[in-house]
């Protein structure tokens, strides 16, 4: 199935036009994605493995991904993490950490507080491979022997003292 992205400019504002992923954009245009943080009581944070075959395959990264035409981001929050593990969040459980902006996409940072069994998550064989919790010391080495994604790692650099 082919998803669809709505247009927006460098201040986000919507310009009524949509463009099929992979095809090029226009200089000044961007799509919206989201990414979503879960953090237990513990204060560890969960993580997936990206499929080898994906972009920065076996590299380890928040949830996440593009937001389809027509959608908030923080639905597509919910519809990537069903699709990605098979939790089921609901809207209320989002709060809003971050807007960022990069290139040629706006990202909405969410965070989740939440206790989930790892063992519980079902992977979409297609985008994850694997899901744990780590503590924020544990994905700092992580970080150290680059086993996460670099994007990842710049946000969650610049964003780590909000947690």
């Amino acid at each position: 199935m082919e998803e669809y992205w709505d247009i927006y400019d460098q201040n986000r504002v919507f310009q009524n036009r949509t463009i099929r992923r992979g095809d090029t954009f226009n200089v000044g245009e961007y799509y919206v994605c989201c990414e979503v943080w879960f953090q237990n009581s513990k204060g560890e944070m969960l993580i997936t493995q990206r499929h080898p075959k994906k972009k920065a395959g076996g590299l380890w990264e928040f949830l996440g991904g593009g937001v389809l035409a027509g959608e908030t981001t923080a639905q597509a929050v919910v519809r990537e993490v069903k699709e990605e593990t098979g939790i089921t969040i609901a809207l209320n459980e989002l709060s809003l950490l971050h807007i960022y902006r990069q290139r040629n996409y706006f990202m909405d940072i969410y965070l989740v507080k939440k206790d989930i069994d790892v063992q519980s998550i079902v992977l979409n064989d297609s985008e994850t491979i694997n899901a744990k919790w780590v503590s924020k010391e544990e994905l700092q080495a992580m970080i150290d022997n680059q086993e996460v994604v670099r994007s990842v790692v710049r946000r969650f650099d610049m964003l780590k003292g909000l947690l």
